[in-house]
């Protein structure tokens, strides 16, 4: 039977293991209730696994959850387009952690939850999303190959909900401006992004091949330097007519077989800041949510917010405020939302748009961006008629909402009812009309079967 108990700062478990024998073990628990969970969960495996329910794991545990992930690094996903992205998430967050030196018998669900758990304060759901699938791609590889025999342990932790945003774009009239207020050297590539909704890696992996201006065509069929794009397939979008300026000056300004090289005609790095570069533009072209007017004196720390950039000055020290733009939170892949977004609200096919962007399943398309469609849904809501609606603003009516709902329930074909007809007693239109006077009523709701003149209050 599992224990657990407390020796300083450190919860430990006590479970036997799969051949019978007691055991004790550390555990990352926060207090007794997760320890307890903990040492059932282990225990519970063991005895499976000796009753030969689960297969016996290796002699040495499967060696350690971090001797996994490297093994996944080298086997797997170097491979993958985006082997240092995993590199660097894998060492932030795993390697440096307890779970890391734990076997992979000693990874159960409940470890896993309390280890998300505690990286849930500072890090968004979908960041946690992240990492937990790191793990579950380790475990499902291991099994394939052989190394991990048991059930993956990451399939019963539940992913987080993450809140659904919608991404922000350039407006069509936004689009001019930010182009101006781009330097030359980076114009054709922002206008690129914009006009073809390319991904940063397919454009600085662009060759000059990948392009044929005089048929209007560009070919995607890398991203950075590797022979494959995100979709994993070589696909052609046509270039607008606006766009063929901008790529005509870059490959005349090229000086390498790349149409956005560095200066000395090599790929850009996947760590080149056009973020910042866009950035700068939206603030130069005055796309900004607002100002924020700081202080320059040292140790003062005074700022205030604002919607314009005028001259404003510290309460405390009378100095110049420096106004700091708060430009709209834009990202360099929302480029490619801008594209897509633009194109739905011009009018264009759903279908033509899922082509441009080489969305692999149409109805992402649908999903993210219908709701740009003109006219969209207003159709329908529209068979929503009912003739209700006053012939004048509500708002100006300053009759109470009561009398006005007794002006419209008494008219009838033959026109509204005289003053004469209205209640006596202050108002109560309940007694006028007895057919509405029972429980819940609303002024709207249908009489109850079996129930007339009297009000009933029924749970």
């Amino acid at each position: 039977m599992a224990y657990v108990y407390k020796r300083g700062e450190k919860w430990y478990i006590g479970f036997r293991d799969n051949r019978g024998r007691p055991q004790r073990q550390a555990c990352s628990a926060r207090n007794k209730t997760e320890a307890k969970r903990i040492a059932d969960e282990l225990g519970l495996n063991h005895e499976r696994q000796r009753v030969g329910l689960d297969a016996l794991p290796a002699s040495d545990g499967g060696g350690t959850f971090g001797a996994l992930l490297r093994w996944w690094l080298k086997t797997y996903s170097a491979k993958s387009p985006s082997h240092d992205r995993n590199v660097a998430t894998i060492e932030k967050h795993f390697l440096a952690a307890e779970i890391a030196h734990l076997r992979l018998q000693e990874i159960t669900p409940a470890v896993i939850e309390v280890f998300l758990e505690e990286k849930a304060g500072h890090l968004a759901p979908q960041t946690l999303n992240h990492i937990r699938r790191f793990i579950v791609t380790a475990f499902n590889r291991a099994r394939r190959a052989g190394r991990w025999t048991s059930v993956n342990p990451a399939a019963d932790v539940q992913p987080r909900r993450v809140p659904k945003r919608k991404a922000d774009f350039l407006r069509a009239d936004e689009v001019s401006p930010v182009l101006e207020a781009t330097p030359v050297r980076w114009r054709p590539l922002l206008a690129t992004a914009i006009y073809s909704g390319l991904r940063k890696g397919e454009l600085l992996g662009l060759r000059k091949t990948d392009v044929d201006l005089g048929s209007r065509l560009i070919i995607v069929n890398r991203s950075y330097d590797r022979e494959a794009t995100k979709g994993g397939r070589a696909e052609a979008i046509p270039i607008a007519q606006e766009l063929v300026v901008y790529l005509r000056a870059a490959i005349q300004a090229s000086s390498s077989d790349l149409v956005f090289p560095d200066p000395k005609g090599r790929m850009l790095s996947c760590h080149t800041p056009l973020e910042e570069v866009l950035r700068r533009a939206l603030k130069h072209a005055g796309i900004v949510e607002g100002w924020e007017h700081v202080c320059r004196k040292k140790a003062c720390g005074y700022s205030e917010r604002a919607a314009d950039d005028q001259v404003r000055r510290c309460p405390t020290h009378r100095m110049k405020l420096w106004p700091k733009a708060k430009v709209r939170r834009i990202r360099f892949h929302d480029l490619r939302h801008t594209t897509a977004s633009l194109l739905m609200m011009a009018g264009a096919n759903p279908g033509a748009v899922q082509r441009i962007l080489r969305h692999s399943d149409p109805r992402i398309t649908t999903e993210v961006y219908g709701h740009l469609v003109p006219d969209y849904l207003r159709s329908e809501i529209d068979r929503l008629r009912f003739g209700t609606a006053p012939a004048n603003d509500l708002s100006n009516d300053s009759q109470p909402s009561a009398a006005r709902r007794y002006r419209l329930l008494t008219t009838d074909s033959q026109g509204p009812r005289s003053a004469s007809s209205a209640p006596s007693n202050g108002g109560d239109i309940r007694e006028e009309i007895p057919e509405l006077t029972v429980a819940g009523w609303t002024g709207l709701e249908p009489a109850a079967s079996g129930v007339t003149g009297r009000r009933y209050n029924q749970a």
